[in-house]
């Protein structure tokens, strides 16, 4: 009788030391979500949106402002543009802007323990490296894609024509 005692004790003791599980609610989805977001806030997930915003506010304009100036735009203005569509984004892309969007994606997809998991991958070595590295792997990656598209331009073009003719016969002898 005392053994079981014992091991009656020791489950209590165990099961004691243990959280519950958190329920599976909204709010908690969204609580969760939110510590991932801030780690990857941290992470430099943030200054890497920025970067790319500024990449993009830059490829849409360069044009318009090089026609405005009468000229090409040097190396340094287009660094100071660049740097000026940064700023302008992060006057409202706050982290805590970014942090509350963020989870509010990932509550909306994730369970309240796949948060949880994300966040202790991102703790560790591996997870933080992979933080650090996502901009740098994100452009590698887009390169090796669009080296890819660039070998196959000339049948993506017949692709894309044949396939535009198809769906508008009017452009089709163009």
């Amino acid at each position: 009788m005392t053994r079981m005692r014992m091991g009656v004790l020791a489950t209590g003791l165990v099961l004691g030391g243990c959280a519950a599980p958190v329920a599976d609610t909204p709010e908690a989805r969204l609580e969760q979500a939110r510590e991932v977001a801030q780690i990857e806030v941290d992470g430099g997930a943030l200054a890497d949106a920025l970067e790319l915003g500024a990449d993009i506010a830059w490829n849409a304009s360069a044009y318009a402002l090089e026609e405005e100036l009468g000229r090409p735009v040097t190396d340094e203005e287009r660094g100071q543009v660049r740097g000026i569509f940064r700023t302008a984004l992060a006057a409202f892309l706050t982290p805590e802007a970014w942090v509350e969007a963020s989870a509010a994606v990932y509550a909306a997809h994730l369970t309240v323990a796949e948060p949880d998991d994300l966040a202790r991958f991102y703790r560790t070595s591996t997870g933080s490296k992979l933080l650090s590295l996502q901009e740098e792997l994100t452009s590698k990656l887009g390169d090796a894609a669009e080296a890819i598209v660039a070998e196959n331009e000339a049948a993506f073009a017949a692709r894309v024509d044949e396939a535009l003719a198809e769906a508008f016969p009017e452009i089709g002898g163009q």
